[in-house]
């Protein structure tokens, strides 16, 4: 997969690089593992998306800290207007308003591959899913 350059609010130039496999499997997993907290009971796109759910889960990862260093260890592979990204990177005012950004970039070049053929899996599945919360 090639590198994926994004221009950041701040004007910087963000090149995500794919994190190794280890890196991403773990950051997938310590999201996964947020979310299983998230009530999902109930949950039907039929009419829309349901905000109150979305919400929850938003704040679940933004308030983690397994989250926020899992992230870090994927940053550690891009490249932040051409340097290395740590901690640092974000600490001068302007570049704050970055992160998010920066970090949403990250996350989903490095977990989205290991989704790409789940819909698939998931429509070969033959019967009920049972076992569902009500």
């Amino acid at each position: 997969m090639s590198n994926k350059v994004v221009n950041l609010p701040s004007g910087a130039k963000l090149e995500v690089q794919m994190a190794p496999f280890s890196v991403g499997v773990k950051l997938h997993k310590v999201i996964a593992s947020e979310l299983k907290s998230v009530d999902a009971a109930g949950l039907d796109f039929s009419d829309g998306v349901p905000l109150d759910t979305i919400k929850s889960a938003v704040f679940q990862l933004l308030a983690s800290d397994a989250v926020e260093a899992a992230v870090f260890d994927c940053f550690k592979y891009s490249l932040y207007d051409d340097l290395k990204i740590d901690r640092s990177t974000f600490e001068p005012e302007e570049a704050r308003g970055d992160y998010l950004v920066a970090a949403w970039e990250v996350v989903s070049f490095n977990v989205g591959p290991f989704f790409k053929s789940l819909g698939s899996v998931l429509l070969s599945l033959n019967g009920p899913i049972t076992g569902l919360r009500k």
